[in-house]
C-alpha cells in the first residue's frame, strides 16, 4: 500500500524493526531473483555461468545503487535524506519484484506458448510501476524535501532510467 498512499509508505518506514528487516531482505531476494530468471529467459540457452553472472550482476546493481545514494547523501551532507531516498527507491522495486512474481512463474511454467504475451505484460507493469516511483520521487522530493528539480531530474536520469537503457541495449544488440 505504501507505493500508492504516502501515509502507508511513512507508517512502514516509522515501524522499523525485526519484521520489517526479514521483509526487506526476502522482498530483496524476490526482486533479485524475478528480475534475473526474466533476464536469463532472454538469453538463449544459458549456462550455469549465465545464471551465476546474472544474478550476481542485477544483486550488485542493487548494492551499487544503494552505496551510490549514500556515497552522494554523505558527500551533500544529506544522510537522512539518502537514507529516505533509498527506502522509497527500493519499496517500488520491491513492489515490482511482488508483482513479477505470479508473471515470472507463468514465464517459466505455463503449458501453452504465452512467452510474447506475457513480455509485453511484464514490460507493461514495468512501466507503470516505473512511472508511478519516478512521479512519487520527484513529488516527494520537491514537496517534502525541497530539492531542486534539476537535482531529482540528475538523480532519475543517472540511478532509475539509464540502467533500463543499458539493460535495453543488451537485449536489442
Amino acid at each position: 500500500m505504501g507505493v500508492f498512499a504516502q501515509r502507508y509508505a511513512n507508517q512502514y518506514l516509522r515501524e522499523e524493526n525485526a519484521f520489517t528487516e526479514r521483509v526487506n531482505f526476502i522482498t530483496f531476494l524476490l526482486m533479485t531473483i524475478n528480475f534475473s530468471v526474466i533476464i536469463l529467459k532472454l538469453i538463449p540457452k544459458p549456462s550455469i555461468f549465465d545464471v551465476g553472472y546474472t544474478v550476481g550482476g542485477v544483486m550488485l546493481f542493487f548494492i551499487l545503487k544503494m552505496g551510490f545514494m549514500l556515497f552522494l547523501g554523505k558527500i551533500f551532507i544529506l544522510k537522512d535524506i539518502a537514507r529516505l531516498g533509498i527506502f522509497f527507491s527500493f519499496l517500488f522495486d520491491r513492489t515490482l519484484g511482488i508483482f513479477l512474481f505470479p508473471l515470472v512463474v507463468m514465464l517459466y511454467f505455463f503449458t501453452f506458448k504465452v512467452t510474447a504475451t506475457l513480455f509485453v505484460l511484464i514490460s507493461f507493469v514495468c512501466a507503470v510501476l516505473l512511472l508511478l516511483k519516478l512521479f512519487w520521487l520527484w513529488k516527494i522530493g520537491t514537496s517534502g524535501f525541497g530539492l531542486s528539480q534539476f537535482y531529482i531530474f540528475l538523480y532519475l536520469c543517472a540511478l532509475e532510467i539509464s540502467p533500463l537503457l543499458i539493460l535495453g541495449k543488451g537485449v536489442v544488440y
